[in-house]
């Protein structure tokens, strides 16, 4: 913002040094320096209000701005709906209030996947709030996540069934570790905002497709896998939601396919079964790995 200084500089019939273009102009620089000692003459605010103005666009100005940051949220928002046409305004709040900065490092706003560890990836928004509509989330409900990575999923979700709870599992330590301090950073952030809806999620370290784990004790209203499933493992999952999943409740997850594209997969609990409901062709997933996998990859990283 410009400040009103009062009047302007006094005219001189010394021309004002040229600004430089593509040549230079000796004489012009010779001019600067002899008249560089001239200030311009400031009048006095004496007016209260003009004077109280003043001070508080000073002080706007001294904040640090934000502008541009929104500005790139808000072309990231227009790229998700954009490609979600029909998108509800409770999921488009979500990526608003829900700040993917906070879990991505490097170009948090940008419409894309993003590569975080071990060869695992962070879904482009575009594909988030996909599955979020997929899954039909209502205020209240309980969910389960298999695939943590960075926390970002899980933090939308949250938002989406407040005050209902989020249960989320991650293979890797490292990134089950580093999404709990992303989500500490999300609630600080929220509280600072005085925000007063709360997040809650909970974060679990393990493979969740052994069915002993502590995950598999509770009833759902959804279950999602933010991993790519192979054919061999859809059996496993069905088995394990038709276990927990609430009648009516919903599993969604990303099948792959050896000779082209998956797709996003929506079974719904009807009767003691799992039955599939919709399928959306065109979707590539990282695969969900396995404890034995994680191992060698371990291995790799020590060598």
């Amino acid at each position: 913002m410009k400040i009103k200084r009062g009047s302007k500089r006094k005219k001189s019939k010394v021309k004002p040094p040229l600004k430089a273009k593509h040549k230079s102009n000796h004489h012009s620089r010779k001019q600067t320096k002899k008249h560089s000692h001239i200030k311009p003459k400031l009048i006095p605010l004496f007016n209260q209000e003009s004077s109280r103005k003043y001070l508080h666009d000073l002080k706007q100005s001294k904040k640090p701005s934000n502008l541009s940051e929104n500005k790139e949220l808000e072309f990231m928002i227009k790229s998700i709906k954009f490609n979600n046409p029909g998108i509800t305004p409770r999921i488009v709040d979500a990526f608003r209030m829900i700040d993917r900065k906070n879990f991505v490092k490097h170009n948090p706003y940008e419409d894309m996947p993003i590569h975080i560890a071990h060869g695992q990836t962070i879904s482009q928004p575009t594909t988030i709030a996909r599955i979020l509509r997929l899954l039909d989330l209502n205020p209240g409900q309980n969910v389960l996540e298999i695939g943590t990575n960075t926390g970002y999923h899980a933090s939308l979700t949250a938002w989406l069934v407040s005050p209902g709870n989020v249960t989320t599992i991650e293979i890797f330590p490292d990134l089950a570790h580093n999404a709990r301090i992303n989500l500490k950073k999300l609630v600080i952030g929220l509280e600072q905002k005085k925000i007063k809806k709360e997040v809650h999620v909970q974060v679990f370290t393990g493979d969740a497709l052994k069915p002993y784990q502590e995950i598999w004790q509770k009833k759902y209203d959804r279950i999602y896998y933010t991993g790519g499933l192979s054919i061999d493992k859809i059996g496993l999952v069905k088995y394990l939601a038709n276990k927990t999943l609430k009648e009516n409740g919903l599993l969604l997850f990303p099948s792959n396919e050896k000779v082209d594209y998956g797709g996003l997969e929506l079974w719904q609990k009807q009767k003691n079964r799992v039955v599939l409901i919709k399928r959306e062709p065109g979707y590539s997933f990282v695969p969900i790995v396995r404890q034995k996998d994680i191992e060698d990859i371990y291995q790799k990283l020590n060598k």
